[in-house]
């Protein structure tokens, strides 16, 4: 059954669901009874498009009064990026800048969108100028270091990861970004140098086993490659990727059986799931999808 598949396990770099998850929204200030339109924008997503028409509408009246609106501009941004509006996001997002030069959020976020519709430098420049104001978070820095890090700039990427590092350092997403540019790299390892460093921190990132496997079948040490690849199978049996890469293993060892069960299962898996993929994405690492944050703003 492995006749239809590579033997090189690839990771496919899927970096726009990392971007679109470092968009932040804006809570409203008010009471601690606030009505539905005054929570936190992402709260109301679940409910779909009508709560984010209803949204809408809400901060556009807000700044039929109050025309500089930073909450207003901030939110208006994430509802049209989420609708796909980009051009009507990136305004808002201005807007937001614009009246509000202190905000290290505004500049985030317009930094996000700008690499999102492809402006590469200003999303740098909006970025480190983020940072700069917020000297004490780890987030900005951080997604500079994914732009680089989708844009191939290793060295650059691995620079900025290191500065998120410096200030938080049990930052586990900063460490797994550099994990991944020195697997691109080629440097296995400094990959197990990285990753080693977590662990003695007591942090894990989402299928750091399967990651670890790849690393070593690279460096052809097949035992820990299996060790690895048999502890991610064992907690997510049902991805393809992880099945291929243990049948793989499994045939350099000499087991024909185990093999062919690995691959058929990997076959199966596959046919069932047309979102299934051999290749290991980015989006099997870092959580997809936009977040909230609980954490008040150094510049509020």
């Amino acid at each position: 059954m492995k006749k239809s598949f590579s033997k090189n396990i690839v990771f496919v770099c899927w970096f726009l669901a990392v971007l679109y998850s470092g968009i932040i929204a804006q809570s409203a200030n008010g009471s601690v009874n606030k009505t539905i339109e005054q929570s936190n924008l992402l709260n109301q997503t679940v409910d779909g498009e009508n709560s984010l028409e209803n949204i809408r509408k809400y901060y556009e009246k807000i700044l039929e009064t109050d025309s500089t609106n930073y909450d207003a501009f901030t939110n208006l941004g994430v509802i049209w990026q989420q609708k796909g509006d980009m051009e009507k996001s990136l305004g808002y997002f201005e807007k937001a800048v614009k009246f509000h030069p202190k905000r290290a959020r505004a500049y985030h976020n317009l930094g996000i969108l700008n690499s999102i519709i492809g402006n590469l430098d200003e999303a740098v420049v909006n970025l480190n100028k983020a940072a700069e104001l917020d000297s004490n978070s780890p987030n900005s820095i951080r997604q500079l270091g994914i732009i680089y890090l989708q844009n191939e700039k290793l060295n650059e990427a691995i620079g900025s990861f290191n500065c998120a590092l410096m200030r938080d350092n049990k930052d586990t997403e900063s460490y797994l970004g550099k994990s991944l540019a020195y697997w691109l790299l080629k440097d296995y390892d400094k990959v197990l140098a990285v990753v080693g460093e977590m662990r003695s921190l007591g942090l894990r990132f989402n299928r750091m086993e399967l990651l670890l496997a790849d690393v070593y079948f690279k460096k052809k040490d097949y035992e820990n490659a299996m060790k690895y690849a048999k502890l991610d199978e064992t907690e997510n049996s049902s991805k393809a990727e992880g099945h291929y890469l243990l049948g793989v293993l499994y045939e350099i060892n000499g087991e024909k059986n185990k093999a062919e069960l690995e691959f058929e299962e990997a076959t199966s898996i596959t046919q069932q799931n047309p979102q299934a993929s051999l290749e290991l994405s980015i989006n099997i690492f870092f959580n997809a999808g936009i977040k909230r944050t609980d954490e008040s703003e150094a510049d509020e």
